[in-house]
């Protein structure tokens, strides 16, 4: 029989995900972010999955655009690192992608491929998203370079003109961090020092900005994680209750046996029973992307009761005392995270993020659709 570690992914719940963000933002169009294996629940399935439903779908490299393409997926596709060379120019124009545009360097990429070349006149002008920096200082342009992109891509017949200029939230989820009302002024400010015409379309909210922060839902907003169903404050939202948790992550009780106090489980004998104690293995480990770092304690579901992790996590087993939770035998079902056990929880026990853990699961472990 096959190894029953698996992902279980609901396809509805990722609509419902979707269909949400568009209720609170009506007035905004919405790009599905599917970038990293659409967070670990597979590109190509949840593509398929939303494309009657979106307007565009967004990528962080080319690789996953062309991916998508060669799936049969049409819709718009927003490369949101834009490229790194001119061949990546030349491909976003055979594949009709939109490019994120975040420094003078890409600018000068894009200018650098004439469009008046006989292989390239077939296709579309590109469609650029040109990206500010208002206080990640991760990737975007500062108001003088924007100033000089918008100058630019005037004069060039194969760029669009129907561009946006958008930026991107560093603490949105944080509730109560005044940094993202610091940021939208920034926002603000440049666009009316770079003197943006009010006809072009902007974008800043990701997804808790799209939830929580209704007055930066503008003419694009660009739901990632909440399309996953994943928790997305720091505290207590409304909208935990509204999200629905889009993968379980799932194995099965191997063996069991029975520890007397004084003896320890697992590599470097990391935990050691201090009573009679059940240990149940569980066939999952960090190859499939159960964390490694995962402490002594952390929550794990088998037959839907609450056991604990115990010794250190190994490639392909996890060990679980489940001395307290009744009877438990070999091949009974095991919940890592999922609908009832969030993964943001079991996150917190290994010192990382929900985003981290859905993004991670291996591909070894099989992705069941429903």
């Amino acid at each position: 029989m096959p190894r029953k570690t698996q992902a279980v992914i609901s396809l509805s719940n990722i609509k419902s995900n979707y269909l949400l963000a568009n209720n609170l933002a009506p007035q905004s169009k919405n790009i599905a972010i599917i970038k990293a294996d659409a967070y670990g629940h597979g590109l190509q399935a949840v593509a398929k999955c939303l494309d009657a439903l979106v307007p565009a779908f967004g990528v962080a490299i080319i690789d996953e655009a062309i991916t998508l393409r060669e799936a049969g997926i049409t819709k718009n596709i927003l490369l949101l690192q834009g490229v790194t060379s001119k061949d990546e120019v030349e491909l976003a124009f055979k594949h009709n992608l939109w490019l994120s545009l975040h420094s003078p360097q890409q600018l000068d990429l894009i200018l650098s491929v004439n469009k008046t070349n006989e292989a390239l006149n077939k296709y579309k002008p590109l469609k650029l998203w040109l990206k500010v920096d208002t206080g990640m200082h991760r990737l975007g342009l500062d108001q003088n370079q924007l100033i000089a992109a918008l100058e630019s891509i005037k004069q060039c017949p194969w760029i669009g003109d129907d561009y946006v200029v958008s930026s991107h939230f560093s603490c949105a989820n944080e509730l109560g961090n005044d940094e993202s009302n610091q940021q939208i002024k920034r926002f603000n400010s440049i666009l009316e020092k770079a003197k943006v015409s009010k006809s072009i379309q902007l974008s800043f909210s990701n997804s808790s900005a799209l939830v929580n922060i209704p007055k930066v839902n503008l003419d694009w907003n660009r739901p990632g994680i909440m399309l996953y169903g994943l928790p997305l404050f720091d505290g207590k939202h409304a909208s935990d209750n509204q999200l629905k948790p889009a993968m379980s992550f799932e194995s099965e009780v191997i063996a069991l046996r029975d520890v007397k106090p004084g003896d320890s489980v697992g590599y470097g004998k990391g935990w050691t029973a201090n009573k009679d104690s059940k240990i149940a293995t569980i066939a999952v480990g960090y190859a499939d992307g159960y964390p490694k770092q995962a402490k002594n304690g952390t929550p794990v579901l088998v037959n839907g009761k609450r056991a604990k992790l115990v010794g250190a996590v190994s490639m392909d087993l996890i060990t679980v005392d489940v001395t307290e939770i009744g009877k438990v035998t070999i091949g009974d079902k095991v919940e890592l995270w999922g609908v009832n056990l969030c993964a943001n929880e079991v996150a917190a026990w290994s010192g990382t993020i929900g985003y981290d853990l859905v993004a991670g699961v291996g591909f070894r472990v099989p992705r069941v659709y429903y």
